[in-house]
């Protein structure tokens, strides 16, 4: 599918000069900012980085769109894991283009190529993704591709300097009897992945709506690439972990990230308590630690954000008493790729699977 004016490539950066992987990254760029134009630009180091990282055990695929001067103004990755069995078949993917080149059926050309580049990944293959109220076209797009909503979100965030300090570190040290919190930045060390993982359990029971999304189980090799990805990009990766003290459980967790190169915004990832360890506001203690720690160790920070599904009643209030308000709604979108084929005029599937 030619779009006229245009050339559309599969391409893996990490291969590409300099001057194209920077092309791509300034489009990245453009993408950040029509979503928060009231921060300061991504650092292009920031981008790029994620750009040339080559994860572990990820099979992936990239599409881009440039203009008749060679300016990148599409973008389309996605990637598919390849040792978390339970849900091999869930391939991830964005699709971003230029504000300024929309409506020119860009979109819908790279996405063939993508889908095309996708064939024989999975026999039971679903693309997912999401969209925000901040970029509008978004939703319009997926819905004419055929996508269906399959789990409402928001992006909440916390204003640091209006943080109540002595209240958080009050929260800080609830202490709840018998439990203690240990703490790893970078990796996990030997004696605390066993509770890592028993205590990553827990987010099998976050909401998951409509999503083709099975439980999974977490193992030390998916733990290690992880790690190893934070690695490449340059992120810091700080941890805290909830432990029974009479049996070493992992009883649950908190991770938080942050990018150096874009020192103004931490990401808190994922909080989870398990259930036989539930009711001891064991969330709210880690949470309330971790944000101790961030107020007096990263005084460049101004913000954290993070992704909650509407439905998620008792994250959401642990967040909103931290002081967390919603930024921008958002949704988790799926298409099965069987629909994306003949959403863009594929009539032969390729019936090999890895």
């Amino acid at each position: 599918m030619d779009v006229p004016g245009y050339r559309i490539d599969r391409i893996d950066p990490a291969d590409l000069p300099e001057a194209e992987q920077e092309a791509i990254a300034r489009l990245l760029q453009v993408m950040s900012t029509e979503l928060v134009p009231v921060e300061p630009e991504r650092p292009l180091p920031a981008i790029l980085a994620r750009l040339r990282s080559k994860p572990a055990n990820q099979w992936r695929a990239r599409v881009r769109a440039r203009d008749a001067k060679g300016n990148v103004v599409g973008w389309i990755s996605g990637g598919r894991s390849l040792n978390e069995p339970e849900n091999a078949h869930i391939m991830w993917c964005e699709v971003q283009v230029h504000p300024q080149q929309r409506r020119k059926g860009l979109g819908t050309a790279m996405f063939r190529e993508f889908v095309l580049a996708c064939e024989g990944q999975h026999p039971e293959l679903v693309f997912m993704g999401m969209s925000n109220d901040r970029a509008p076209g978004g939703e319009a797009f997926l819905r004419a591709a055929g996508a269906q909503p399959g789990l409402p979100m928001k992006t909440n965030q916390l204003d640091i300097p209006s943080v109540d300090r002595a209240k958080v570190a009050e929260w800080a040290k609830l202490d709840p009897p018998g439990y203690r919190l240990e703490r790893a930045d970078g990796a996990v060390p030997e004696q605390l992945m066993r509770a890592f993982i028993d205590s990553s359990n827990g987010m099998n029971d976050a909401p998951r709506g409509d999503l083709k999304m099975a439980d999974w189980t977490l193992t030390e090799e998916q733990v290690h690439d992880r790690e190893d990805w934070f690695k490449q990009v340059g992120v810091d990766w700080w941890l805290l972990l909830a432990v029974h003290g009479a049996t070493g459980q992992g009883a649950g967790f908190t991770e938080v990230t942050y990018d150096p190169k874009q020192p103004w915004v931490i990401w808190q990832e994922g909080t989870a308590v398990i259930d036989p360890h539930r009711g001891h506001k064991l969330g709210l203690w880690m949470k309330a630690a971790m944000l101790d720690r961030i107020v007096r160790e990263r005084p460049e920070a101004k913000l954290i954000r993070t992704g909650n599904a509407n439905t998620n009643a008792q994250m959401l209030g642990i967040n909103t008493q931290l002081g967390f308000k919603q930024a921008w709604a958002s949704t988790i979108w799926q298409l099965p790729a069987a629909d994306a084929r003949k959403a863009v005029g594929l009539t032969e599937a390729t019936t090999a699977s890895r």
